[in-house]
C-alpha cells in the first residue's frame, strides 16, 4: 500500500543513486519541452511560495508564481530545476491536485505519463519520494534520487 510512511522510508533509508549522463539529459529534454508550454505563464521569485499563494496568484493573475529558494540540486542546474518545478505546480494546478500525499502520487503519475520511460524513475523519486518525507517527517530531506 502506497503511504506516506512506506514511501517516506523507501526515499530517507533509500541508497542515493546517481542518473547516468544519458538520464540527466533525458530529463533536461523533458523539462525543457514541457517548460516550453507554460513558459509564459511562470513568475519566478526568489521568496518562499507556500502552495495557497501559489493558488491564490494563479486565480488573481493567471500567472504560475515559482520559487527559486533553496534551489540547488545536486545532478541539474538551478534553471532546470526551477522550471521542473513551474512543470510540477501547473501539474497541480491543471489537474487539481492537492498538496497532501494523494495530490503528490496524483502529480508524480502524470508527470510521469508525459515523459520518457527512462527517466521516470526520477520523477517517482523527485515528486511522490521527496514529497512522502517531507510530509512524514515534517521537513524537506536532503535531495538525492531513490530508485525503486
Amino acid at each position: 500500500m502506497l503511504n506516506a510512511e512506506t514511501l517516506a522510508t523507501q526515499y530517507v533509508s533509500g541508497k542515493a543513486v546517481e542518473p547516468t549522463m544519458r538520464e540527466i539529459m533525458g530529463f533536461t529534454q523533458w523539462v525543457d519541452s514541457q517548460y516550453s508550454y507554460i513558459e509564459r505563464y511562470v513568475d519566478f521569485t526568489s521568496h518562499e511560495v507556500e502552495p495557497d499563494e501559489m493558488l491564490w496568484y494563479w486565480d488573481s493573475f493567471a500567472r504560475l508564481r515559482v520559487s527559486t529558494a533553496h534551489n540547488d540540486h545536486p545532478y541539474w542546474a538551478p534553471d532546470v530545476n526551477a522550471k521542473f518545478r513551474a512543470i510540477h505546480d501547473w501539474h497541480h494546478i491543471q489537474g487539481g491536485f492537492g498538496f497532501y500525499l494523494a495530490g503528490e502520487l496524483c502529480a508524480a503519475g502524470y508527470a510521469m505519463s508525459t515523459a520518457p520511460e527512462s527517466i521516470r524513475w526520477i520523477l517517482w523519486s523527485e515528486i511522490a519520494l521527496q514529497a512522502a518525507a517531507a510530509i512524514h517527517t515534517g521537513q524537506f530531506q536532503e535531495q538525492k534520487l531513490v530508485r525503486v
